[in-house]
């Protein structure tokens, strides 16, 4: 995230007592998430990127998860931890970078359910490759990884203060081939400030492990149990 960009998140935090004070808050998590948890067999483990103030954290916990909350922002530390404890529920929440401090995660991983409310979008570029390697690198065999990301709606669609906007295809292709899109559901965000266009497409997306790719990384072993 650009200097910029972090004096923007300190000053709406230092205004945040609570969770509703926050621009981008909602009440409730992406629907994505919700069909995600009812395709699974049961509760597990969960990630919540960029928790902010623990509203998704909460909420997965409530049906059972064990989960992970990590911000950058201490601020959104602060709330979560509040919230969460008050609750009495399954959450750890953290203060890291996803990219610098995964290995000194109290939970490392891995994990049946990760969710990213704007943490990918506000990264430079030269530290996306790491990002991609840290998701694999948590994410279950199995396991659902629900992403919210600034769309790409043409090639005027470009703000420089603000999330980077990205179109569907060149995410797809970011995450491929070990990810692959399972459902999205973009939706038009507007009353944005000026200088961030106003509004901007909240592409909502579902990703799990590549089927193609895990058939293929699965024949070796098929060969060898077979031999034996």
């Amino acid at each position: 995230m650009s200097e910029q960009s972090r004096r923007i998140f300190e000053r709406l935090y230092a205004r945040a007592h609570r969770a509703e004070d926050l621009p981008w808050h909602e009440a409730e998590p992406p629907a994505l998430l919700g069909k995600a948890l009812q395709a699974r067999k049961a509760p597990g483990t969960a990630l919540d990127l960029g928790c902010g103030a623990g509203t998704n954290s909460l909420w997965l916990a409530e049906r059972g998860y064990k989960v992970t909350a990590l911000d950058f922002m201490p601020q959104a530390v602060r709330l979560a931890g509040e919230r969460t404890r008050g609750a009495g529920l399954d959450v750890t929440v953290a203060q890291a970078d996803v990219t610098a401090d995964a290995t000194r995660l109290a939970h490392p991983g891995p994990f049946d359910v990760i969710l990213d409310v704007g943490c990918l979008h506000g990264l430079p570029d030269a530290i996306r490759p790491a990002y991609k390697r840290q998701i694999l690198e948590w994410l279950a065999p199995d396991g659902d990884y629900i992403l919210l990301h600034f769309g790409r709606r043409g090639w005027w669609d470009f703000w420089p203060i603000g999330p980077r906007r990205i179109s569907r295809k060149s995410l797809d292709d970011y995450f491929a081939p070990e990810l692959e899109e399972t459902a999205r559901d973009p939706k038009i965000s507007r009353g944005m400030p000026l200088f961030m266009g106003g509004s901007a497409e909240i592409g909502r997306y579902w990703f799990r492990r590549s089927r193609v790719r895990t058939a293929a990384a699965d024949i070796p072993d098929a060969r060898k149990a077979a031999s034996v």
